[in-house]
């Protein structure tokens, strides 16, 4: 009696429990992916000089010297932190593309199954038949 219930009880896990499992999935490596390249840090501090580098007050190059520094650290900040946020977005993308394809294969993937196995026996009939015929 369990031997028949098994499918209908797999069918039944694989479109309902499943699909909470796939999402609570998405979730957690989307937040994985926006916490490893730190996208809302890398956003707040986009303008910030690269690495906290900046020219101070007394220095030998003057007011122009120190702008001219301080310029050349924020643009390469800017820059930076662009490939890096740049980077992680379209991580995010990329993954949430492999998600859909996911998705679209795990609604035919039952269907698909049971499809290969009467297709695949029926092969193995007309095999057998011409086989004997033989």
């Amino acid at each position: 009696m369990y031997a028949l219930q098994l499918p209908l009880m797999y069918l039944l896990w694989h479109y309902t429990a499943a699909w909470v499992d796939l999402a609570r999935l998405y979730l957690n490596i989307s937040w994985f992916l926006t916490h490893f390249f730190s996208i809302r840090l890398h956003v707040q501090t986009l303008f910030a000089p690269w690495k906290r580098l900046r020219e101070e007050k007394g220095g030998e190059g003057g007011i122009v010297g120190r702008f001219i520094i301080n310029t050349i650290t924020r643009l390469v900040g800017f820059l930076l932190r662009s490939l890096v946020i740049l980077g992680g977005l379209a991580a995010l993308v990329g993954f949430s593309v492999f998600m859909v394809f996911l998705c679209a294969l795990w609604l035919i993937l039952p269907i698909a199954v049971v499809s290969l196995f009467v297709f695949g026996g029926m092969e193995l009939m007309q095999f057998v038949s011409e086989v004997s015929f033989l």
